[in-house]
């Protein structure tokens, strides 16, 4: 069994649903597992849950994590209660004019059968000071994706 590096990450924001214009409070929690150890910069397959506080939803996540030089791009697939299954992707701009601001929030694009049903912002509110220690691990994939088994 091989083992890896892996990068556990809660983002949390809002989305919003263009058909009714509301946005609802919606979070993310992942685990990534860095596959292709050689190449970190190739998509990083990922798994973890998806959810909606106010409603009481929580639902599996899959996708993909694409570490860039101007930040990292986040592609996912899960089902919104509202839309069903979605696909809601974006990433990071690194950007010198707001350092801060631009290493924690994540501007999202929520599609649907290919065609774009709202949007999205997420950002990681923990400390950036203790993100290598809290997110940064090593373990085998099975291990790091037992917690979003559904069998």
């Amino acid at each position: 069994m091989t083992s890896s590096i892996t990068l556990n990450e809660t983002m949390s924001g809002w989305i919003q649903n263009n058909k009714d214009g509301k946005s609802e409070p919606f979070s993310f929690t992942i685990t990534v597992f860095f596959a292709n150890r050689l190449n970190p910069l190739a998509p990083q397959p990922f798994k973890g849950k998806v959810r909606f506080d106010e409603r009481d939803y929580e639902t599996l996540v899959e996708g993909e994590l694409t570490l860039k030089p101007t930040g990292p791009r986040y592609d996912m697939d899960f089902s919104h209660p509202d839309l069903g299954l979605v696909r809601v992707a974006g990433e990071k701009t690194y950007s010198l004019a707001n350092l801060p601001g631009s290493l924690v929030t994540c501007p999202l694009t929520v599609y649907q059968c290919g065609a774009v049903v709202g949007d999205a912002e997420v950002a990681y509110r923990d400390s950036m000071l203790e993100f290598p220690f809290k997110a940064l691990g090593f373990t085998t994939q099975t291990a790091a994706f037992l917690p979003y088994q559904t069998c």
